[in-house]
C-alpha cells in the first residue's frame, strides 16, 4: 500500500525529508501544475494506482481530503496536518490576490521573507534558509495557480463525515494560520480520527518538531504489508536495531575497527545493545542479527573485521539456509 505525501503552498520534498528518513520509500506528490484542489487530487490519484495512505500538510491536506472523497474505496488511512476545512472568507480572494502581485513585482525570495515568518514558530537561522530556498525554487506563476486552486477550493466539511478510514489530524500547538480549534472542527466531523497537538510548532510542524511527527506518522501508517516467506525490515524492527545497526555502521572507521578486535564485547558495551543482540554480534549470528532489527546495509560492516561471505549475510536476511539461498535464489549448482 503505497504512501503518498503531499505538500502545501510552495512546498517541495523539503518539507517530507524527516518523514521519509523514518517511514522508507514514499512518493511525493507534485502540486505545481495544477489550477484546482480536484484537480491536484485527481492528479494524485492518476499517479498512483492501487491502495493508498495519504499524508497532506496545510494545502496538501486539503488535497487529500478531495482524494478520500473522489476515491473512497482507495484511500485507506488519511494524515492531515496543520490544515482547515473552511471556505472562502470575506476579503480572503482579495488579500490573496495582492499577495500574487507582490510575488510577480519582488520575485520569489522577497515574498519568502514576508510569508515564512509568520508560518514558522520554532525558527532557526537554518531552518528559515532551507525554507526559503524551497520557495525560491519555486515561480511566480506556479504560486499563482496555487493561489487560484486555494480561493476555488471545494467546502471539505459538507463531505467529511463521509470520510470513514482511519484520519490522524496533526497541527503545532502555536499554528496561528490554521489553528489547533480547525482541527477540533475537523475532529468533531470525522467519525473516526483522532487529534495530536505538537507542543511548540508552528504551521511547519513537518520541519518543526520533524521527530514528533515522524513518530506519529510511523505509528499511524501501516508501513510493512505481509509477503508470503520474506521477512520484511518493518518498522519496528527498525527501532528494535537502532543500536545494533548503529554499532555496525561504527565499524566503517578503521579506528572502531581496530578498538573492535581489541575487545568486541567491551566495544559492543559503548552501545545501547540489548544482551541478546551483543551475543548474536559476538556469535556471528547472521539470522539471530537481522531477526533482532539488524539490515544488510549495516551488518554487513561486520564482516570488515572477519570476513564473512556477503552471500551468507544474504541468506540471513531472506530466512533461509546459506546453501539454499545460494541454490534458490542466485541459481547456483552446488556439488557434494
Amino acid at each position: 500500500m503505497t504512501v503518498v505525501l503531499i505538500p502545501g503552498l510552495l512546498c517541495d520534498a523539503y518539507v517530507w525529508q524527516p518523514v521519509l528518513a523514518r517511514i522508507g520509500a514514499a512518493k511525493v506528490a507534485d502540486l505545481t501544475t495544477q489550477r484546482s484542489i480536484t484537480e491536484m487530487a485527481q492528479s494524485c490519484l492518476d499517479a498512483t494506482p492501487g491502495p493508498l495512505q495519504v499524508v497532506g500538510h496545510s494545502m496538501g491536506a486539503r488535497v487529500a481530503m478531495e482524494m478520500a472523497r473522489l476515491a473512497p474505496d482507495r484511500v485507506r488511512r488519511l494524515a492531515l496536518l496543520d490544515t482547515g476545512i473552511h471556505p472562502l472568507r470575506p476579503g480572503e480572494a482579495e488579500k490573496r490576490a495582492e499577495i500574487v502581485n507582490f510575488a510577480n513585482e519582488h520575485g520569489m525570495t522577497a515574498l519568502a521573507q514576508r510569508w515564512l515568518p509568520g508560518m514558522v514558530h520554532r525558527q532557526t537561522p537554518e531552518l528559515m534558509a532551507d525554507l526559503t530556498q524551497m520557495v525560491e525554487r519555486m515561480t511566480p506563476a506556479i504560486h499563482a495557480r496555487q493561489i487560484e486552486a486555494l480561493i476555488g477550493r471545494p467546502v471539505a466539511a459538507e463531505y467529511l463525515p463521509q470520510i470513514t478510514c482511519p484520519v490522524l489530524l496533526v497541527v503545532g500547538e502555536q499554528d496561528q494560520w490554521s489553528p489547533v480549534s480547525q482541527h477540533r472542527d475537523m475532529l468533531d466531523l470525522l467519525p473516526n480520527a483522532r487529534l495530536e497537538i505538537i507542543p511548540g510548532a508552528g504551521h511547519f510542524a513537518p520541519v518543526e518538531a520533524p521527530d514528533q511527527l515522524a513518530d506519529l506518522l510511523a505509528d499511524f501508517l501501516t508501513l510493512a504489508p505481509e509477503v508470503p516467506e520474506t521477512p520484511l525490515y518493518r518498522r519496528d524492527l527498525a527501532d528494535q536495531g537502532y543500536a545494533l545497526n548503529k554499532m555496525a555502521n561504527s565499524l566503517g572507521r578503521p579506528d572502531n575497527r581496530a578498538a573492535f578486535k581489541a575487545d568486541e564485547a567491551a566495544y559492543l558495551d559503548r552501545f545501547d545493545l540489548s544482551a541478546e543482540q551483543k551475543q548474536a554480534v559476538l556469535d556471528r549470528d547472521w539470522a539471530r542479527m537481522v531477526a533482532m532489527g539488524g539490515n544488510l546495509f549495516y551488518i554487513l560492516k561486520i564482516s570488515a573485521v572477519d570476513p564473512v561471505p556477503i552471500t551468507a549475510i544474504g541468506a540471513a536476511q531472506a530466512g533461509m539456509e546459506h546453501l539454499e539461498f545460494l541454490q534458490k535464489r542466485l541459481g547456483k549448482q552446488i556439488n557434494g
